[in-house]
């Protein structure tokens, strides 16, 4: 075991410049720079994320704001849900950072800047400022706290690796987020092009040149049916091309023993994630049990659809669990991405609380299925590009699990510097 660290030092000794923009809303736009706000941050995520974004102008940007982010920086967010939470500025500013936020600017001098970001994320300094947080209905952390904020204050050298090893984890897992962002996107062109556009069919129609190997092209029909789709095609519901089980109301399956599966909601899908989820028996039928890979799909409430990829789990209710025999998983899941829009529109619609979604909806949801030729192409070119998706956030959940565990073991002195590099090893 190496030396537990005792020496602390207060957050305010670790900055020598704090972006603080004066708790006032800065006036908005409907385009122009990017302002974050305290649901752009998180502990899942390097670098803000652009989520329900606002914008400033430039005018705006320049003259009503103090002072600006630069690469580097730590934002610190200061109130609300979001309250503790902490990234790091990209190399690239692209934003404006909002009110119930600060960044700071660390002095390299007196700490290391990647130490002082892992500190700040460590289960230990979240708990002081959630115990800081006095204000009752909506939590919120002051500036004049900063003083009372103790972090860990080891050797530099132990902060140095401690800095490099928590954000190389965080980066591969960024990168790996990237990396998805962008197969994402190819396998979504291909199939809206082949399947929603009827692009090579279309191209043939107008005779333009084929843009597709000559293989594939000649998969295509040449014109489009009665019905305006390719000849040769079929029409079908979508309740045709998939399976869709509800979940069970789990709290008829309580846990019972040392053994359990967390219960997977809506929250639980929305977060990717299991965190504080209840418990159910293991003892559930089979198929409600959700596996890895499982795309599950919310018809109620907040209405989207993933590929679980955070462990074994008990399906609850308000959550389809998706399945074909007949069909590859990326053509139900691009279906079902295909119509959510309408689906959300329909829910939206509803004079309830928790709009949702009924059976008749998924069959008057028109799918087009290919003529097993074309079919079997598209499995060729989508299939690797989905089950690479798959692959990769099965790996980020490893290295955050991973990093998660090394954190508060490498501060408190539990775990040696070789033990944890040996485990960072072996897992990248």
């Amino acid at each position: 075991m190496a030396e537990p660290c005792e020496k602390k030092i207060p957050l305010s000794r670790t900055t020598k410049f704090v972006v603080d923009n004066r708790g006032r809303t800065a006036p908005t736009s409907s385009s122009g720079i990017a302002l974050i706000a305290t649901n752009c941050i998180s502990n899942d995520d390097l670098y803000p994320t652009y989520k329900n974004v606002r914008y400033v102008s430039g005018e705006t940007y320049r003259e009503w704001f103090r002072s600006h982010p630069e690469p580097g920086d730590i934002i610190l967010t200061l109130k609300g849900s979001q309250n503790g939470a902490v990234c790091l500025v990209p190399a690239q500013v692209d934003f404006a950072i909002a009110q119930d936020m600060v960044a700071l600017r660390p002095d390299d001098k007196t700490i290391d800047p990647l130490f002082l970001f892992a500190a700040l994320r460590s289960r230990a300094v979240q708990e002081q400022i959630r115990n800081l947080d006095v204000s009752g209905v909506i939590p919120h952390l002051k500036k004049g706290d900063f003083d009372k904020l103790f972090l860990p204050y080891p050797d530099r050298y132990l902060q140095e690796f401690i800095g490099h090893i928590y954000f190389s984890l965080c980066n591969k897992i960024e990168l790996n987020r990237r990396m998805n962002e962008t197969l994402e996107a190819m396998a979504r062109a291909i199939f809206k092009d082949w399947f929603v556009d009827f692009g090579p069919t279309r191209a043939k129609m107008e005779c333009r040149a084929p843009y597709l190997e000559p293989d594939i092209w000649s998969l295509f029909p040449d014109r489009l049916d009665d019905e305006g789709k390719p000849e040769g095609w079929n029409a079908k519901p979508l309740d045709q091309v998939a399976d869709f089980l509800n979940g069970l109301a789990l709290q008829k399956f309580p846990a019972n023993g040392s053994e359990s599966l967390p219960v997977i909601k809506i929250a639980q899908l929305r977060a990717s994630g299991v965190a504080s989820a209840d418990r159910a028996s293991t003892e559930i039928p089979p198929d409600y049990v959700v596996e890895d890979g499982d795309v599950l799909f919310s018809w109620s409430g907040s209405l989207l659809h993933r590929v679980w990829t955070a462990g074994r789990g008990a399906l609850n209710q308000h959550l389809f669990k998706v399945t074909s025999k007949s069909f590859p998983k990326w053509f139900y899941f691009h279906w079902i991405a295909e119509h959510m829009p309408s689906f959300q529109a329909i829910a939206a619609s509803k004079a309830t609380t928790m709009g949702h979604i009924q059976r008749h909806h998924l069959t008057q949801a028109t799918t087009f299925v290919a003529t097993p030729d074309a079919m079997g192409a598209a499995d060729e070119l989508i299939s690797p590009l989905f089950e690479r998706q798959i692959a990769n956030d099965l790996e980020s959940r490893t290295l955050a699990a991973i990093r998660d565990f090394l954190l508060p073991k490498l501060m408190s002195g539990e775990i040696h510097v070789r033990d944890a590099e040996k485990l960072v090893g072996e897992a990248t």
